[in-house]
């Protein structure tokens, strides 16, 4: 049965994602991935003309498939402060999932120092939409009783992914799940000091 181009695109984009995620940007080659992905070099390069051409569709893909997994989860909490928790306890559930190694977006901004590369660009459009979901669910939570109506959403928002952030640094460094059981408690301090 012949391969479509969809299923070729596909190997190519499965085979950098797990590269780019295990071993970084730097650490990871074309010829791994086209070893990887089982097709040619010049199919490879039919698809993706450059290595950071194709990191970028590797991070619109996870983006793509992040959000709505993020948003499922939300959707799924049965009171606003569930869906204003689940973001915290979805992260959490990743981070022990990939045995610590920390966020896509984040580690590829870490590896790349031009703050106007591609890459750097698309992971921080990725942090923009994450952060955005964050926002609506504080904002379902304000809505939902009186005693949030006061909530300063700019500052909980925020309080919040940088809890999420240095949660995920601590992860990585230290690999123990204290840290993002400790992140929970945080984040709901955040609406608890609220009532």
């Amino acid at each position: 049965m012949a391969r479509t181009k969809t299923d070729s695109r596909e190997r190519i984009i499965g085979a950098a994602s797990e590269l780019f995620y295990q071993q970084g940007y730097q650490g990871t080659s074309v010829d791994e991935i086209i070893d990887k992905c089982g097709l040619s070099k010049p199919t490879v390069y039919n698809y993706f003309s450059s290595k950071e051409v194709l990191c970028v569709e590797y991070l619109k893909d996870r983006r793509k498939n992040v959000i709505q997994l993020l948003r499922a989860a939300i959707r799924a909490g049965k009171t606003a402060e569930d869906r204003f928790m689940a973001t915290i306890h979805f992260v959490k559930e990743d981070m022990l999932s990939s045995n610590y190694r920390g966020c896509g977006f984040f580690n590829m901004v870490a590896e790349i120092a031009d703050y106007d590369n591609p890459v750097v660009l698309e992971a921080r459009d990725f942090v923009e939409r994450f952060r955005e979901e964050m926002r609506e669910a504080a904002l379902d939570l304000k809505d939902s009783d009186p005693a949030y109506a006061d909530m300063d959403m700019d500052r909980v928002t925020e309080s919040y992914y940088l809890i999420i952030c240095g949660a995920i640094m601590a992860g990585q460094e230290l690999q123990q799940e204290w840290v993002f059981d400790r992140a929970v408690e945080e984040v709901r301090r955040l609406i608890t000091d609220l009532k």
